[in-house]
């Protein structure tokens, strides 16, 4: 190659590379401008990743029964459970809002006293936090939450929309790229999605439910108020990778803190439930997930800010699960196969060893037959 040649190859290289950045920048503030109507499609994108979960695994148990008998029971179970968590923060979040908005005096007169033994001039919790008020925060938190419910008509219309459009995707597929390598690589885009998303909620879900369980069992040996709603507070909060175990841990203790004068027993909760979150997400976790996502820790906690920038609460829970799928994408275009190797903890941007020998082994028709095809 000469060296105009060589040039001129270059410069195509950095066009390309600045046009795809361009691109993804364009793309991200779309999706925040167009965020009222992004967050309930992703919602229900993630929710179709769920039922077709359900649906394999009763495939596995029953074995006889057939796909739409399967498929639509497992329809019915991701709706009825989403129902079920909207109506529980309808009735339960207005009156535990309230609770925590009367925290703020209590919490004052704890970090005094704890200023006081400690030789420090007195403080309000208010000033430490640079002027937010803990306990409206949290009130607002909770309020918000519960407006999340809003979306749920939305989520569901979506989620009818997405089920329908499946056996169609096919033939979409066979349009949009002409070449057999094109479609196998999109195909083996979305199966490997898949197959991280199902391994991330399966792990997530098992974590979630350990701590859930351990402070629910604590708050009712104490005598806490609401129990199950705050336990089932800490099971979503620990959906969050690395920071949502440690923040679902403070609610049971500021729910008592709230509930009672002393100050003992919120401590205590505050103290049992957080090692036992610590135990579970640092301990047993990583190993039962000999085969976990191959996402860099850091990445982890960017992510976290950035989904949730981009589609508030919704983009929080699921934001391994979206930087995964941006993971995949990225990984199957020399182009843009930097950003992948960026998000990946050791380099290589495979979600798992486990899982590229599955899906290298996997024929074309069997890969698209499992994109297209409803359960």
């Amino acid at each position: 190659m000469t060296d105009d040649g060589a040039a001129n190859a270059g410069a195509l290289r950095i066009i390309r590379n600045a046009s795809v950045f361009l691109a993804v920048v364009v793309a991200f503030a779309l999706a925040r401008f167009f965020q009222p109507i992004l967050t309930p499609l992703v919602i229900a994108t993630f929710l179709l990743l769920l039922a077709d979960a359900l649906s394999r695994s009763a495939q596995q148990t029953l074995p006889a029964t057939p796909g739409w008998v399967r498929g639509g029971i497992a329809v019915a179970v991701i709706l009825i459970a989403f129902a079920a968590v909207g109506i529980l923060f309808s009735l339960e979040a207005p009156s535990f809002a309230v609770e925590l908005r009367d925290l703020g005096p209590r919490l004052d007169a704890l970090v005094a006293g704890g200023l006081a033994m400690a030789g420090a001039p007195p403080m309000h919790l208010r000033q430490l936090l640079g002027g937010v008020e803990p306990g409206r925060l949290l009130a607002r938190v909770f309020l918000a939450a519960r407006g999340l419910i809003s979306y749920g008509v939305l989520v569901i219309i979506y989620f009818g929309f997405l089920q329908a459009s499946r056996a169609a995707f096919g033939r979409k597929l066979d349009g949009l790229f002409q070449g057999e390598d094109q479609r196998l690589g999109v195909a083996r885009v979305g199966a490997r999605v898949r197959d991280a998303v199902e391994r991330y909620v399966r792990l997530q879900t098992l974590k979630a439910l350990l701590i859930a369980v351990v402070a629910g069992g604590l708050m009712a040996a104490f005598g806490v108020q609401d129990a199950f709603f705050i336990a089932f507070v800490v099971f979503l909060a620990a959906y969050v990778p690395i920071v949502g175990p440690i923040v679902g841990a403070m609610f049971p203790s500021l729910a008592a803190f709230a509930q009672y004068d002393e100050v003992m027993r919120p401590l205590m909760l505050l103290a049992i439930v957080g090692g036992a979150a610590f135990l579970i997400d640092n301990v047993l976790m990583p190993k039962l997930a000999s085969d976990e996502l191959n996402i860099d820790p850091l990445l982890v906690l960017i992510s976290i800010g950035f989904w949730g920038a981009i589609f508030g609460a919704p983009g929080v829970l699921l934001s391994t699960p979206l930087t995964v799928t941006v993971m995949a994408i990225t990984a199957e275009f020399a182009s843009t196969r930097w950003i992948a190797v960026l998000l990946s903890r050791d380099g290589h941007p495979t979600i798992t060893s486990e899982v590229a020998a599955d899906q290298a082994g996997r024929g074309q028709a069997e890969a698209r037959e499992g994109l297209a095809r409803p359960p």
